[in-house]
């Protein structure tokens, strides 16, 4: 049975959380470990369940209570608290030292690491502990960065599933009035526009219910394709935007490949058309395929402005465009489907100028 894409993308993001946890607490043992640490405390905030989180490692059973009175009401924390900065807490005990070492903020909340011993720490254990600060941090970024992803994806999903049921029914209708003109036509030119048009939509249908599924590997349909014949596919529906512009469109030699045909198309369709739009007139648009021994890198590079500056990571984010009019779903779309095939597209602005695709598919 299939879930829902919003359940779908909860396991997921349950997931991360594990993920995120086990690694945060593996660096918190690791770090009590070679400190001799009473007790340790890694507190952050958790995005997804809307709450403040935990993870400890704990020697000592009893913890002075003149630290728990001090640290518990969390009166401290000020937006003074100084980042990857182990700062002493101002508590008179003559039990144990507390330590605090803010980590990152999140809207109004802080995370930050807390560390008692019992004594003073050394200078060389004040640089091991800010070393472990700063990886602890880079994986609180990673995990708040993973769910904003999902979110993301989620709500492309859902807007799919939202196109689903807007355009099935109106391509009905249109499969359903070209038969019945196809049948009425009165020459066989009128026949044959009408069977184009029925012929047109069926393929639509199919092409929608394709789209909806890429991002299940179950639905793929990979097959061995030649790279050329699935680009002068493309070549051909994107022509007079080529002509228009008057570019020219290098193309590499015959080369087989194993992908679903048709999602494969819509990745270089969305490259090219991109390339076309950034390329000035005149320009040239190169695709190569280069092969070895664990897989086949292909490429598409344009004359254009390159990524003047932009994050490269940032291109792939759904809904995120620099195009005037454009729904920055395109380059999302492209990712999805080249990590379904368990490869990885990349970006960048070549020395020359332009910019560059890449992806690569493994063997």
């Amino acid at each position: 049975m299939d879930m829902s894409p919003h359940l779908a993308a909860s396991y997921q993001s349950q997931d991360a959380i594990a993920d995120i946890r086990q690694l945060c607490q593996a660096q918190i043992d690791r770090l009590s470990e070679k400190l001799s640490a009473l007790d340790v405390w890694l507190i952050y905030w958790d995005k997804l369940e809307n709450k403040r989180d935990m993870l400890t490692y704990r020697r000592c059973k009893l913890i002075d209570s003149k630290i728990t009175a001090y640290v518990e009401p969390k009166r401290w924390i000020s937006q003074d608290l100084p980042f990857l900065d182990l700062t002493p807490l101002s508590i008179d005990s003559s039990e144990s030292q507390a330590y605090v070492c803010g980590l990152r903020q999140t809207e109004t909340q802080y995370d930050y690491l807390l560390l008692w011993t019992k004594e003073h720490l050394s200078h060389l254990q004040k640089d091991l502990i800010e070393e472990y600060a700063q990886l602890l941090r880079q994986y609180l970024t990673l995990y708040q960065d993973n769910l904003r992803q999902q979110a993301k994806i989620q709500m492309l999903e859902e807007m799919l599933q939202q196109a689903d049921h807007q355009l099935r029914n109106p391509l009905s209708l249109i499969r359903l009035y070209a038969e019945n003109i196809s049948l009425g036509a009165e020459g066989e030119p009128q026949k044959r526009q009408a069977d184009c048009i029925r012929r047109t939509a069926e393929t639509l249908t199919k092409n929608l219910g394709d789209l909806l599924n890429c991002g299940k590997q179950a639905c793929l349909k990979k097959e061995d394709h030649n790279l050329l014949t699935l680009l002068q596919k493309v070549i051909a529906l994107l022509q007079p935007q080529l002509d228009k512009k008057q570019l020219t469109l290098v193309q590499p030699d015959p080369m087989n490949i194993v992908v679903d045909g048709w999602q494969f198309e819509q990745v270089l369709q969305n490259l090219i058309d991109n390339a076309i739009h950034v390329s000035p007139t005149g320009g040239k648009i190169t695709v190569g395929c280069h092969t070895s021994q664990d897989g086949v890198l292909i490429t598409v590079s344009d004359q254009g402005p390159g990524l003047d500056g932009m994050n490269s990571s940032e291109l792939f984010t759904p809904f995120y465009s620099t195009r005037e009019g454009g729904t920055g779903l395109g380059l999302a779309i492209a990712k999805k489907i080249i990590l379904d095939h368990q490869g990885r597209i990349e970006a960048e602005t070549l020395p020359q100028g332009g910019a560059q695709f890449s992806i690569f598919l493994p063997c």
